[in-house]
């Protein structure tokens, strides 16, 4: 008598490599974005990406050589403000080689894709990539339901798009794709310019933050590295 051969499956969602938060990637970007498929991220114009390389790293790498599953490492607090412990920072881990699929791997290939949206009466250039510029459109709709008092903190921006690394580093900025907006620097705070010893500051009322997180931006002041004046479109951290 043959012996019968039974294989089990397990479901894509239920595979190691391809987590919760590889499923939530694939959600937040299906315009770049096709699968994750035996750990690796695998985009529409058929390149793919080791998600998870399995190597523990210090702060320091996790920073300057990432992979995208190191990008979660750090769980994003909704609705919380105040300083975080030493080095907590959601967000700030960026697998570069990603955003350029997302947005564009050059300042010409960016441009190409900047859209105008309106801002408080500015005129201000993000990308249409990913559903940016149209989350963008919902975080203003809202923020002009605010009392006036609020509009101060809001404009003139600090900046969206420019092709530019982060002070200090060379990793690129996420204004270099279009995908962040720094509000007005007059009432913000950034770690880099504190005099002595480290202490956290933030002048932005919660209102205007809960807001650009409900459209999926995440927010630099729940950063121990704080910039209070930044927001960048991360949407697959507050699902």
């Amino acid at each position: 008598m043959k012996k019968l051969l039974i294989i089990a499956f397990t479901p894509l969602s239920l595979y190691p490599s391809c987590d919760i938060n590889a499923q939530k990637l694939v959600k937040s970007y299906p315009e770049t974005i096709l699968k994750c498929q035996n750990n690796r991220i695998i985009l529409k114009n058929g390149k793919s990406f080791i998600y998870d390389d399995g190597k523990k790293k210090t702060f320091s790498q996790l920073l300057n050589s990432p992979d995208i599953e190191d990008m979660f490492k750090f769980a994003y607090p909704k609705g919380q403000t105040g300083s975080l412990p030493k080095n907590y920072d959601p967000g700030r881990i960026r697998f570069e080689p990603l955003f350029k699929e997302l947005y564009g791997h050059s300042p010409l290939e960016v441009k190409t894709n900047l859209v105008n949206i309106p801002w408080f009466g500015q005129s201000i250039k993000v990308t249409a990539k990913n559903g940016v510029a149209d989350a963008l459109k919902g975080v203003y709709r809202d923020l002009k339901t605010l009392p006036p008092s609020y509009r101060k903190y809001l404009y003139p921006i600090g900046g969206t798009f420019k092709w530019r690394y982060i002070a200090g580093t060379k990793r690129l900025s996420v204004h270099s794709f279009g995908a962040a907006i720094d509000i007005n620097v007059k009432y913000s705070a950034y770690w880099r310019w504190s005099k002595g010893a480290y202490r956290y500051r933030n002048q932005i009322p919660k209102e205007i933050v809960e807001i650009f997180e409900r459209h999926g931006f995440i927010w630099g002041g729940k950063w121990y590295h704080y910039d209070t004046m930044h927001f960048e479109y991360r949407p697959e951290l507050l699902k």
